[in-house]
């Protein structure tokens, strides 16, 4: 069975955004990274029963930029991993923050996050503790590991599990989605059988009746078309239709 999903990797500057990216899709180190804009890496992870296509929006910080969360990132993603280095307080505060915004934008549906603190391979020079990274993660519900991407220890476990409930969190969406698509359908189904059973006593009136006068002609469909909800109103010969659209940032000149 092969999925799809998309990864916003956050963080403050200096973490080890990119070098933690680069490790997990490549096995690969490299140590300075002189990026100025966001990057997209794109995969595909082999699983024992599966393999998902994977797209990874690894964001810049500038340094002294504010960190942010973007909407239109929470629109694009189904995942975020946000990363601190755990020899920078401050870093791990900003993670706290980014945590707060993801939750504080998303819909109401679950959105996967998995906290990251890197640089374990310095742990002489500690700055937050393993018990303050478990308590953010219990306070927001996200999954926590404590990783080193210059030693390639954790990064894998860490993104395995990671991508494991990202997964079951999408094919239970898309479950979801598919009970929505039947129940709209079977609405349809009645509310089109109703009007017809009032059109067909219209015209039995109408035929009867010695005088002259007109009949109303109209229906209510609604269904998906192209992954987009498309409703429409009976309003005579014409009816009223809108759509629910999820942009990607690639349309929107975003990543690059």
């Amino acid at each position: 069975m092969a999925s799809s999903i998309r990864v916003v990797i956050l963080g403050d500057h200096k973490v080890g955004k990119s070098a933690v990216t680069v490790r997990f899709l490549t096995k690969r180190f490299i140590g300075e990274y002189s990026s100025d804009i966001d990057l997209l890496y794109r995969s595909s992870i082999k699983g024992e029963d599966s393999v998902t296509d994977i797209e990874v929006l690894d964001t810049c910080t500038k340094p002294g930029q504010p960190v942010k969360v973007e909407e239109t990132r929470v629109s694009w993603a189904d995942a975020f991993v946000v990363v601190y280095s755990i020899l920078s307080r401050p870093s791990f505060h900003a993670a706290r923050v980014l945590i707060q915004g993801v939750n504080r934008i998303r819909t109401s549906a679950y959105m996967p996050i998995m906290l990251l603190g890197n640089k374990t391979d310095l742990d002489p020079r500690r700055e937050v503790g393993v018990d303050e990274g478990h308590q953010v993660a219990l306070e927001h519900g996200c999954q926590y590991f404590e990783v080193s991407a210059a030693e390639n220890v954790g990064i894998t476990l860490a993104f395995q599990a990671f991508l494991r409930e990202a997964r079951i969190v999408q094919h239970q969406k898309t479950a979801l989605l598919k009970r929505r698509r039947s129940s709209l359908a079977s609405m349809s189904k009645r509310l089109g059988a109703m009007f017809g059973k009032n059109k067909d006593s219209s015209n039995s009136n109408h035929s009867n009746s010695s005088g002259s006068g007109g009949g109303y002609s109209g229906g209510i469909s609604g269904g998906y078309s192209g992954g987009h909800y498309t409703g429409g109103g009976g309003d005579g010969a014409g009816g009223r239709r809108g759509s629910i659209d999820v942009r990607d940032l690639r349309e929107m000149g975003k990543l690059m």
